[in-house]
């Protein structure tokens, strides 16, 4: 019989989907520039919590007629 594993095994890090990240601003939408460049910036500083917010605030931006 063998004996039990007792301890945890080594930390799984598992890679975040790039769509997360992902996004497209409008040309000329103030609401996406700012957005697009906190994108760029949290890119460059390493913050995922604030490029996934970012690029979500970009997706979910309205930009059809009377929005």
């Amino acid at each position: 019989m063998t004996e039990p594993v007792r301890y945890p095994g080594p930390t799984v890090v598992l890679p975040l989907d790039d769509w997360l990240y992902e996004a497209r601003p409008v040309a000329g939408c103030a609401t996406c520039e700012t957005a697009a460049e906190a994108l760029r910036a949290a890119k460059r500083a390493g913050r995922a919590w604030d490029r996934f917010e970012a690029a979500r605030t970009i997706r979910r931006h309205p930009h059809g007629a009377g929005a």
